[in-house]
């Protein structure tokens, strides 16, 4: 390897024409010297240092780049003496340099080449490691070299194994405690398996993959991505898996967090089953506090997710942000699991978005209870809800045109906070889905100085929305001694906002769902005056804003084009106030009552002139 020799590439002071004589280090011998780094061209040496005199100083540099492919000394004008200059070792060849010192670029700690080496377990240095494509690729030689330094690894007790980026076919292999086979990122290594079998068995605990890609080419029946019985910390980080009948299935296990794992293409795309393995080895176990943080799971055509009380305990798993996406079989199946949790989800193009029920036989532990989603949607397809379902919670969830079917269910699935639009359809017991909304319950408080009404409450109704409202109301004179006790209910509407149309093409249909061709926007159609060309539309449940002159159709054939803007009503009460129960112990001037004003319904108080009343007041609605 050439080396320059850079002491004399700039000017240096009291060099000037100085003589540099360039010998082998330790000895007087002459070296041989070259101006180019292929060391071709050989150079004169000695060499005379060119001269530059700065007032007093005279500097000296080279006058042509050198080159050396050795150790060497510099000896100037025989006075003046360098250490010895080594170029650096790029082979050991015929030599032993377990012993020598190495410190990392940029790093300050020496260590052995031997404790350097032994550091990092790479594939390729226990046999040939071949990619697809290239000349001697083998699936069997690669598996041999991969088992090799996952034995390295396990026999220090754990670590990483290296596998370099690129595509390489492999056997099945096992991986044991606390071993973790790393590739150089998920999608730049691949590793390829197309047989019916359990391509990657975990066989201890913290043991597991990262950073790669699993393939098993071509979705052979009985192919299993990872498989793993009753084993703990098990390792997917920055894993996708895809192309097996299965594309892991974990029997048992606890204390994962899994990060960036993707699952595509399978029959099933994965299994977390609380299993005992009875029929198998014995040894499987509950399954349970299991973290999947991001990731995907897509085109499964049997089951995207299978979380499953198989015949051992199964809970405490949570999904966060994982997407399950165009999944022709069930994107999502909870049976007999108990505490499961997931949090901002997109369910999108699935046959069947979720499956809950509980599983068989039904005991304590085979029950469905306590599984809560938070946040994200859900955005076509099918939900199936059965059986026990205790403690089952939809939770600021968006539900868009879905087909919810509950059967059997012996509790309420409560869906709080959720926002339903475009065709969600409910079957079966359709009164188990109860809606409620945080809003819905509400408490006040404030003070009154006067005789005149004072808001207390209020709460703005969409269009074409029916309430039936309740007020406890609770006052107490502050400079006085009066109090009172009230208790009223009043039912309220706002009609659906009104879209006029000309230019009508087809007639509308009454109770199909209206959409703008320009602005995306959605109405329900609750009422048409047709005039013919032209006419007035009532809309409920909208969602975006109309533009003047866009086409708006039903879907049914009714077209049109939108004529101004959409016209929204307010609200109006729909039965008179009704005191079901008020004890005036004091005064009888003080007073309470629902009313309407614009879009919102209030609830006002009113006092007496020349009192300090305060009120407490507690509102539930129940809306449709």
């Amino acid at each position: 390897m050439a080396i320059r020799l850079s002491e004399f590439d700039t000017w240096r002071p009291g060099y000037g024409l100085a003589t540099v004589t360039i010998v082998r280090a330790g000895t007087d011998v002459l070296a041989t010297v070259y101006s180019d780094e292929d060391l071709q061209d050989e150079a004169a040496n000695p060499q005379t240092l060119l001269g530059n005199t700065v007032g007093e100083t005279s500097y000296g540099k080279w006058s042509a780049p050198l080159y050396v492919g050795l150790a060497v000394e510099l000896h100037i004008d025989t006075v003046d003496r360098t250490g010895v200059i080594r170029p650096p070792l790029d082979t050991l060849d015929g030599e032993v340099g377990n012993g020598l010192l190495v410190t990392v670029d940029g790093g300050s700690e020496a260590y052995t080449l031997a404790d350097h080496l032994g550091r990092r377990i790479d594939a390729r240095d226990y046999g040939e490691f071949v990619e697809v494509g290239v000349v001697g690729a083998s699936a069997a030689t690669n598996s041999a070299t991969l088992q090799a330094a996952i034995g390295v690894a396990g026999a220090a007790g754990g670590g990483y194994v290296e596998v370099p980026d690129g595509f390489y076919t492999v056997n099945p292999f096992s991986i044991p405690l606390g071993v973790v086979v790393r590739g150089q990122g998920r999608g730049a290594t691949t590793l390829q398996c197309n047989q019916a079998s359990r391509v990657c068995t975990i066989a201890g605990d913290r043991a597991g993959l990262s950073r790669l890609t699993l393939d098993g080419v071509s979705v052979v029946a009985g192919s299993v991505g990872v498989y793993s019985v009753a084993n703990d910390q098990i390792v997917l980080d920055d894993v996708e898996i895809k192309r097996f009948a299965a594309s892991k299935h974990i029997r048992g296990g606890e204390n994962m967090v899994w990060e960036k794992l993707y699952i595509s293409d399978c029959a099933d795309g994965s299994k977390l089953h609380g299993d005992t393995d009875a029929g198998d080895s014995g040894l499987g176990k509950r399954i349970g506090n299991i973290r999947w943080i991001g990731g995907r799971i897509d085109l499964c055509s049997v089951t995207g997710l299978d979380v499953r009380n198989v015949d051992a305990p199964c809970g405490q798993i949570t999904l966060e942000g994982v997407e399950f996406d165009t999944n022709t079989g069930t994107a999502l199946s909870i049976i007999g699991a108990r505490g499961i949790t997931i949090i901002d989800p997109v369910f999108v193009g699935n046959t069947v978005d979720l499956e809950i029920a509980d599983g068989s036989p039904l005991d304590a532990d085979n029950s469905i209870a306590n599984i809560r989603f938070l946040r994200g949607r859900i955005s076509g397809g099918e939900m199936e809800l059965s059986g026990t379902l205790e403690s089952v919670v939809f939770q600021e969830v968006e539900i868009d045109d879905v087909d919810i079917t509950l059967t059997s269910p012996l509790n309420n699935v409560l869906a709080l906070d959720c926002r339903e639009i475009n065709d969600v359809t409910l079957a079966g017991t359709s009164t188990a889905w109860l809606r409620s909304r945080t809003t819905d319950k509400g408490e006040s408080f404030g003070i009154t100085t006067s005789n005149g009404a004072t808001k207390a409450w209020g709460i703005a109704l969409d269009p074409g929305q029916r309430v039936f409202l309740t007020a406890k109301v609770v006052g107490r004179q502050k400079n006085g001694t009066n109090d009172g006790f009230y208790f009223v209910a009043v039912s309220a509407r706002r009609p659906g906002s009104a879209l006029a149309y000309d230019t009508q093409t087809g007639n509308f249909t009454v109770g199909n769902l209206l959409t703008g061709a320009t602005s995306g926007a959605t109405g329900r159609i609750t009422a048409d005056a047709d005039g013919g060309a032209t006419g007035t539309l009532t809309l409920q449940d909208i969602d975006g804003v109309f533009v003047d002159n866009e086409i708006v159709t039903d879907g049914s054939g009714g077209s049109a084009m939108v004529n101004g803007a959409l016209v929204a009503a307010n609200v109006a009460l729909a039965g008179t106030n009704t005191d079901i129960r008020a004890v005036q112990e004091t005064n009888a001037n003080w007073a309470c009552a629902f009313a309407a004003n614009g879009p919102e319904i209030e609830l006002r108080v009113t006092g007496d002139t020349g009192q300090t009343v305060e009120w407490t007041v507690e509102v539930e609605v129940v809306s449709s």
